[in-house]
């Protein structure tokens, strides 16, 4: 798929492995960093490619929370906001994206709720990208039934990480 909801990781994780930008603490080798910015050097580069975003500019706070105006990945997610696709999700009152109770239930990180809740206004036609939130693969299950993939970019690094925290 073209179209993709971004995890702040990738953005992170690009980031810290583009030179221009400050080091950020991380425990990817820089093999799989690279590999990253790649995948992001490569989704920049793409007009066919667009980043979905919600109308509620609550993902974006949470980029510019986590990266600065020179950070690789927060460049590129600003130059696709010019052909990016919103959606309005709601949001409770604590702040966190609402979703069906089965998809709250299976999406252990809140904060993760607001990729879930555009991933699925966007009617699978994007999808989530991690690179290195292991708890994407115990929400697989529940997400598949609703149209919603997560794009796992450094799959192999990943899975053995996720492997490590739950002996799976």
């Amino acid at each position: 798929m073209a179209d993709h909801v971004v995890d702040t990781n990738v953005l992170i994780v690009a980031s810290s492995s583009d030179s221009a930008s400050p080091a950020f603490d991380t425990d990817v080798p820089v093999q799989q960093r690279r590999v990253v910015f790649e995948w992001l050097a490569v989704f920049r580069n793409d007009p066919g490619r667009v980043a979905v975003l919600d109308q509620g500019f609550q993902i974006w706070k949470e980029y510019r929370n986590k990266l600065g105006d020179q950070d690789f990945g927060l460049r590129v997610m600003i130059e696709k906001l010019t052909t990016a696709r919103f959606h309005n999700i709601g949001y409770d009152q604590d702040g966190l994206a609402r979703l069906p109770a089965k998809l709250e239930a299976a999406v252990s990180d809140r904060s993760d709720r607001k990729f879930v809740a555009v991933a699925l206004a966007d009617q699978g036609r994007s999808t989530i990208v991690n690179a290195t939130d292991t708890d994407w693969y115990d929400a697989e299950a529940a997400l598949a039934p609703h149209g919603i993939h997560v794009e796992q970019i450094i799959d192999g690094w990943c899975r053995a990480k996720h492997r490590s925290k739950t002996g799976r």
